[in-house]
């Protein structure tokens, strides 16, 4: 029972956060909080007789659904247990070196180091590597997590600046501002989780050389999509090891981390790095001892879902791309501006206008369809958009629905 004090608290906040929004929009948005009942594929029941297609999931190269993944959790859990019993601090399973040199291989670092997620990499990272009076360069356009990681090193002392995303006159301004403050990190996204734009590589490496500065990316989406060597006939590239080897760079000046819950299904994150620096981490990051570890169904499904990728990794890749494609040509027809430049399978319908946005969301549930809905304030006012992303499990006959259901946000939208 809620009592006088929780109401109080709760509606002083609903007024003074431009989040309450998104709580009122709770009441009336069929999009939110969507209980599934039963998976078949990337098809959804949401009740007795409503399926909807996931358009909403990140599971990228469609491993949730390979049957492969579950062989190594059975023999790890009769090995380790379902949990391991320590913080990493103090004790890890086996499991977890052997998946962290599997990563270390894959991307091309001298190793890595694994916590359960990539906002707890941040917050204990960022203010381990900045302390009490180093400088965090923040891209205006990266992830929120990075934002509230750098809140944390900010009230430990650290400066924090940030920059518009690709406006490198005033990352330059800025780094040549602190040129002289020996401990400086430019925190960007390896691949922009609402719009699929890829980080300006190149550009920011040199910057990062020329002003002594750690470059910090967050790779949750590119990693296990993008990779080495891309090509007219392999646009994504080769072996999804990320951002970096992308753009066929070495790791100099680079701290590279990768998420897994987006590729490879799995509850698990990483930084690479170079052996002394992991050894820094360890003893610095808080996570490293005041968090709970990885399950070891996750690590499991890591380490088969990485020996799955050396098998037939870039065909899921192909599958992925060319059902983006197919999704990206129709909306286009129809009429609707997509905020993607690049063809990866992260795409934006653009709305802008939050209540036709929750219209059209409903509208978009009710034919059979769950996307991720993108209002005021979660993005600016005016670009509200509905978010797809695409797997390599969905199919082109789900995509054709998909497109028949924009075809009834279309006549909405005109009437």
């Amino acid at each position: 029972m809620l009592d006088a004090t929780q109401q109080k608290i709760i509606e002083i906040n609903m007024k003074e956060n431009r989040r309450g929004l998104i709580r009122e929009m709770f009441k009336t948005m069929k999009q939110y909080n969507v209980t599934a009942l039963e998976i078949k594929g990337r098809k959804i029941r949401t009740s007795s007789d409503h399926w909807v297609i996931d358009f909403a999931s990140c599971n990228y190269l469609g491993l949730d659904l390979d049957p492969e993944m579950e062989n190594g959790v059975l023999p790890n859990i009769e090995k380790w247990g379902v949990h391991p019993s320590w913080c990493r601090l103090v004790a890890s399973p086996h499991i977890y070196n052997e998946v962290e040199e599997k990563l270390a291989n894959l991307i091309g670092t001298e190793t890595t180091l694994i916590l359960p997620t990539v906002t707890l990499i941040s917050i204990g990272v960022l203010p381990a590597l900045v302390g009490k009076s180093g400088v965090l360069f923040l891209d205006k356009s990266a992830h929120e997590t990075m934002y509230e990681a750098s809140k944390i090193a900010r009230d430990g002392g650290a400066t924090l600046v940030s920059f518009a995303q690709d406006d490198f006159v005033k990352l330059e301004e800025l780094l040549n501002l602190h040129k002289d403050n020996p401990r400086k990190v430019i925190l960007i996204d390896g691949i922009y989780s609402m719009t699929g734009d890829y980080a300006n590589i190149p550009k920011l490496v040199e910057l990062a050389k020329k002003y002594d500065a750690l470059l910090y990316i967050d790779d949750a989406h590119g990693f296990g999509v993008i990779g080495e060597n891309p090509s007219e006939e392999s646009p994504l590239g080769h072996k999804g090891n990320g951002i970096v080897k992308y753009f066929g760079y070495d790791y100099n000046n680079i701290l590279y981390v990768g998420g897994c819950s987006k590729a490879y299904s799995s509850l698990a994150a990483f930084i690479g790095c170079s052996n002394e620096m992991k050894t820094f981490l360890e003893a610095f990051a808080t996570p490293y001892d005041l968090s709970g570890p990885c399950p070891t169904a996750s690590l499991a499904t890591l380490y088969t879902g990485i020996e799955i990728n050396e098998k037939r990794g870039d065909i899921y890749r192909k599958q992925l791309w060319d059902v983006t494609q197919k999704a990206i040509i129709g909306l286009k027809e129809l009429g609707f501006k997509l905020h993607n430049k690049t063809g990866y399978p992260i795409v934006s319908v653009h709305i802008g206008d939050t209540q036709k946005l929750i219209e059209t969301a409903n509208i978009l549930f009710d034919e059979g369809i769950l996307v991720t809905v993108a209002p005021f304030p979660m993005v600016k006012e005016g670009e509200e958009c509905h978010r797809l992303t695409f797997t390599a499990a969905n199919t082109d006959s789900e995509v054709d629905q998909l497109l028949e259901a924009f075809k009834k946000v279309k006549d909405y939208l005109e009437r």
